[in-house]
């Protein structure tokens, strides 16, 4: 039976990439493309980590501390997994549709909980991967291969996501048993991710000041390392090969998997079926008010998004960004680096500014993701909307006004307030404000089309429809390469044009292909709707 359902955790990873919406297999073509996106964006990360441990390793091996090298990195690979997988491991293993139809059959527990947990432990090793292998061949360049630190590096690699994996379970089981009863579960949880982000930016702005500390005071680390992270020390060691490094770890890490195992195999039913907290309304004599069809199925839209933690903060993830990078921009004028100062040094970079802005505007904008998963978190009871008395092109519409409600005002704010602090021109302002504005249609535009397209309804979690669709991917990647699109014109013809011209050019591009997008969603999209 355990083998059955950890072959079901597999199949729910592998379909992501070879089937479809019809519950076939894709074609070889579009699977191999799918694979080769991934594989790009999870690239594109462990570079981000290449190159740190390019600027670490080779000090901190001539100082004789490849250990402390070791136990820096794995600090960040487990926070990073921690971050990643906590409130995963809440979805997953007391969220999931088809919790109570497992419990219901003739099935162990405790083949159902290790089922998930190993599909849980996949991710936790994806997480930390990303972190410790750029950095572990960093390691063998600079102080070359030995048998002792290969066995050594393997060993963390296998074994330090169990020990993630034990914290994430004990940190989502106590979030499952916290909000079951908790009136404003949905708000804790996103206020939980948003102080997270926030600790998150804060440790990423002080990345270089870290540096440059490990650096100069390795010594002084190091002893600091051996008596307040102990763990980390040993993974440090083991990672280098030491014997007695690698027992350590492995019992430390192996030992908090093992606790943590123990803890849930006596509380999960417990948890997983406990009442959720919900409470009876009470009749109270009111007016009714109406409203057009439009505005109903905006506010459905709505509802529906603010309503799941995992929707509202995978799929908006952008709002969040721009609302806190607008924060750190009031009290940090030297935002990304660009202090007035070296503007002002760098005569290009000063006549581009307000170009820069509204790029990075952009980007932000299309991390927002509502209108790529909005017709796949509907999943099995998209019926409910088709059977509506209504149009359906008002129904794609609402998901559109939604996306574009929720992005373009905070990207617009976002673009005048970071134009202030750079001092950028009112005019190349408001062309900011305009280019955010049409950009963020565009991509609500792209987003839906992608979603209609290669939607997912058959789904047992939501965190598959937000988090593990291809149309977020294709929404995502094509938004950034619209950016990149934008800045890298910039530096092939910016110098035949102004400034306002080119973003003017942009700026009809992205209008043209907004209007040709909502002709398409309107004829073709509508009748695809109709017929998932």
């Amino acid at each position: 039976m355990l083998k059955i359902l950890i072959k079901k955790q597999l199949l729910g990873f592998a379909s992501f990439f070879l089937i479809g919406k019809d519950g076939k297999y894709r074609n070889k073509g579009v699977a191999i493309g799918f694979i080769a996106l991934m594989v790009y964006a999870f690239g594109a990360v462990g570079a981000m980590f290449w190159f740190l441990g390019e600027t670490l390793c080779e000090p901190l091996v001539a100082q004789g501390r490849g250990w402390l090298y070791f136990a820096f990195v794995g600090l960040i690979g487990c926070g990073l997994s921690v971050i990643g997988g906590a409130f995963t491991a809440k979805s997953r293993l007391y969220e999931a549709k088809d919790n109570d139809l497992l419990l219901s059959m003739p099935i162990p527990t405790w083949a159902i909980l290790l089922s998930r947990m190993i599909g849980l432990y996949l991710i936790s090793l994806l997480f930390f991967g990303l972190v410790f292998v750029p950095t572990s061949i960093q390691y063998f360049l600079v102080a070359g291969v030995s048998f002792a630190a290969v066995v050594g590096c393997l060993l963390v690699l296998v074994v330090a996501p169990l020990g993630i994996l034990g914290i994430c379970c004990l940190i989502g089981a106590g979030l499952a048993w916290l909000t079951a009863r908790m009136p404003f579960k949905n708000l804790f949880t996103v206020v939980g991710v948003m102080s997270f982000m926030v600790v998150w930016f804060w440790l990423y702005s002080k990345v270089n000041e870290y540096l440059a500390y490990v650096l100069a005071n390795g010594e002084a680390l190091g002893a600091k390392m051996k008596t307040f992270l102990f763990p980390f020390a040993q993974l440090g060691h083991a990672s280098t090969g030491k014997p007695l490094g690698m027992l350590l770890f492995l019992v430390i890490f192996g030992g908090i998997f093992a606790l943590a195992y123990l803890l849930m195999s006596r509380t999960y039913i417990r948890v997983a079926t406990v009442k959720r907290g919900e409470h009876y309304a009470r009749y109270r004599e009111k007016k009714i008010g109406t409203s057009s069809p439009q505005k109903a199925l905006v506010k459905k839209e709505f509802l529906r998004l603010i309503k799941s933690p995992t929707y509202l903060i995978n799929a908006s993830m952008g709002t969040f960004m721009m609302l806190i990078i607008g924060v750190l921009a009031l009290v940090n004028n030297d935002l990304f680096g660009l202090t007035p100062g070296l503007v002002e040094t760098m005569p290009m970079l000063k006549e581009s500014m307000g170009l820069l802005v509204g790029v990075i505007t952009l980007m932000l904008a299309s991390s927002n993701t509502i209108a790529a998963c909005s017709v796949s978190i509907e999943g099995e009871s998209i019926w409910i909307g088709r059977s509506l008395p209504v149009d359906s092109w008002l129904i794609l519409r609402a998901k559109l006004i939604l996306h574009i409600t929720m992005t373009a005002v905070p990207a617009a704010l976002i673009g005048v307030l970071m134009g202030v602090v750079m001092d950028v021109v009112w005019w190349e302002i408001l062309l900011t404000v305009a280019v955010a504005i049409v950009g963020t249609s565009l991509f609500a535009a792209m987003d839906l089309a992608a979603n209609l397209k290669l939607p997912n309804l058959h789904w047992t979690n939501e965190t598959v429809a937000v988090k593990q669709s291809i149309s977020v991917m294709i929404g995502m990647f094509g938004g950034w390469g619209l950016c990149l699109a934008t800045i890298g014109g910039y530096f092939l013809f910016g110098k035949y044009l102004p400034v306002w011209a080119y973003f003017s050019i942009w700026i009809a591009v992205f209008a043209v292909a907004v209007a040709v997008l909502s002709v398409w969603l309107k004829k073709r999209g509508t009748k695809i709707y109709d017929n998932l």
